[in-house]
């Protein structure tokens, strides 16, 4: 089988973890979709919402860059529904190489790293 291309890429991707109480979930899931288009019609190239084994939530967002993130959250609407939600972590990602198939980074050039 043929090795697949390398893509060289430059992107950004955020992955936030949190502790949803039972009885709030629906709100969560709802919440997310909405801050997850808004996010998209300020440049994010979108989010996936998952569960883990221990029932925590997970999203992860894909973004062109960092500053792309930066601009888009200084012009959302602050938000305080996150009801019975609780975000135990935040881990930010710089794009190195990418080979998932149909991927919004792929073919794009990597920043230049000093």
């Amino acid at each position: 089988m043929a090795e697949p291309d390398h893509h060289p890429s430059s992107g950004f991707i955020v992955i936030y973890r949190w502790q949803v109480e039972p009885t709030y979930q629906d709100n969560f899931r709802a919440t997310w979709r909405e801050i997850t288009i808004e996010g998209r019609a300020l440049g994010a190239l979108g989010s996936c919402l998952t569960r883990d084994e221990n029932g925590d939530f997970l999203a992860i967002a894909l973004w062109p860059s960092e500053q792309a993130r930066s601009e888009a959250f200084a012009r959302m609407a602050p938000r305080s529904d996150w009801i019975g939600a609780r975000r135990i972590a935040e881990i930010r990602l710089q794009v190195e190489d990418d080979l998932w198939i149909g991927s919004p980074f792929a073919g794009r050039i990597a920043r230049d790293t000093p």
